[in-house]
């Protein structure tokens, strides 16, 4: 009998210890993965996260477009898409500069001109080198892919 409680004490101190040892490192695992902030160390992070589309809205605003016979109004909406998040924190500093760079741009042109303007991706284009232009000489370290206009009315 004295056997038995013998051998059933160190069978219970076996598991104890294994469930000790099981814990510990769960919890020493958790701690490295919580406290490692670069994703090439980590096995639980993928890189996909920083590689995906990333879009900071610009909001609306009304631009006062002159024409032959009156003052006519351009409302637009935007988005600006880039392909890291450290591009999309640094762009919203940059916001500003970026209104900016559109009300001197769209403010330029004629009601004429922006009526017959049918090619939406040519207008796109031209508000992207504007910007890229405008943002790399202000020290903007990033590339925005594209622009996306969300909204756009002239009357």
């Amino acid at each position: 009998m004295a056997r038995i409680n013998v051998l059933s004490t160190k069978l219970i101190l076996a598991a104890l210890a294994a469930s000790v040892l099981i814990a510990t490192s769960s919890i020493a695992t958790y701690s490295f993965i919580a406290n490692d902030k670069s994703s090439e160390f980590s096995i639980f992070t993928s890189k996909e996260v920083e590689n995906r589309a990333h879009f900071m809205n610009l909001d609306k605003f009304v631009i006062t477009i002159d024409g032959e016979e009156r003052t006519h109004y351009l409302m637009l909406e935007l988005a600006l898409k880039t392909n890291s998040t450290k591009a999309h924190d640094q762009l919203i500093e940059f916001k500003p500069l970026a209104r900016n760079v559109l009300l001197k741009m769209f403010s330029q042109s004629t009601f004429e001109e922006l009526r017959q303007m049918n090619e939406i991706e040519r207008l796109q284009s031209d508000v992207l080198a504007q910007l890229r232009k405008v943002l790399m000489l202000n020290g903007y370290a990033y590339q925005i892919e594209e622009v996306l206009f969300t909204k756009l009315v002239l009357q």
